[in-house]
């Protein structure tokens, strides 16, 4: 077992302390890791793929420079034993929806599964991002190059995921989701101060179709004062 860990960047990380998570991150003995600079992701992903394939990794995981994850995060994935395998993290923007997807459409279209609270450890799902995915280096050898595209089902969208696991699908292999593997998604977001119905609250801006608020935070009676001491104020 031998596992190329690949990171599709641009100039520099999209957040620093991704590399913080990734220093921690255990390795089986063999490992390697690339990352690759450029503006189309899709092209980073078929270098990172083509060096996997020449130096005979067994498998790649592909990591978003904007993630943070435990330690254990690959040698549960590799634990599985599966063709492709996702860790769970969200959408950026709210309503941050899972990146996993239980329905596929014929014009390529996925709906998101939303797990139940039932729910737990590997399931199977018809799709899934490609921000913290573990993909068995032998399935490329059933697909056509560039294995990644950009514009595939949107011919103006960025977007070079769901095209590349619907083709994956279809070339018989199949996609799990550990639920238990819990991956965080790192954003920039604006906060406001806000006052509505008379009641002052905090809302965050992710720029998806809302924000979401809530109560702003006051220190209970004699918190501050104790604060204050602490501090060598008072």
């Amino acid at each position: 077992m031998k596992v190329l860990i690949g990171i599709p960047t641009g100039h520099v990380a999209r957040q620093a302390i991704f590399y913080d998570y990734y220093h921690q991150l255990e390795k089986p003995e063999g490992s390697g890791m690339i990352a690759v600079h450029g503006q189309s992701p899709a092209r980073a992903r078929n270098i990172i793929i083509d060096h996997a394939i020449q130096h005979d990794f067994t498998h790649i995981l592909f990591l978003d420079d904007d993630l943070a994850f435990k330690p254990d995060l690959l040698n549960r994935l590799l634990s599985h034993d599966k063709d492709i395998v996702t860790g769970l993290y969200l959408m950026r923007n709210y309503p941050h929806q899972p990146i996993i997807f239980d329905e596929s459409y014929a014009d390529g279209r996925c709906t998101y599964h939303f797990p139940t609270d039932e729910e737990s450890g590997l399931i199977e799902v018809v799709n899934c991002g490609f921000g913290c995915v573990l993909i068995k280096t032998e399935i490329f050898k059933n697909l056509e190059k560039p294995y990644v595209r950009l514009g595939e089902l949107e011919k103006d969208h960025w977007c070079d995921d769901i095209g590349f696991f619907l083709r994956v699908r279809e070339a018989g292999f199949k996609i799990h989701c550990d639920l238990d593997v819990m991956v965080g998604h790192m954003h920039f977001m604006t906060i406001w101060p806000n006052k509505i119905d008379g009641k002052w609250l905090v809302s965050y801006d992710t720029y998806g179709p809302e924000q979401v608020s809530f109560k702003l935070w006051r220190p209970e009676p004699g918190l501050k004062e104790k604060e204050l001491e602490l501090a060598g104020v008072s």
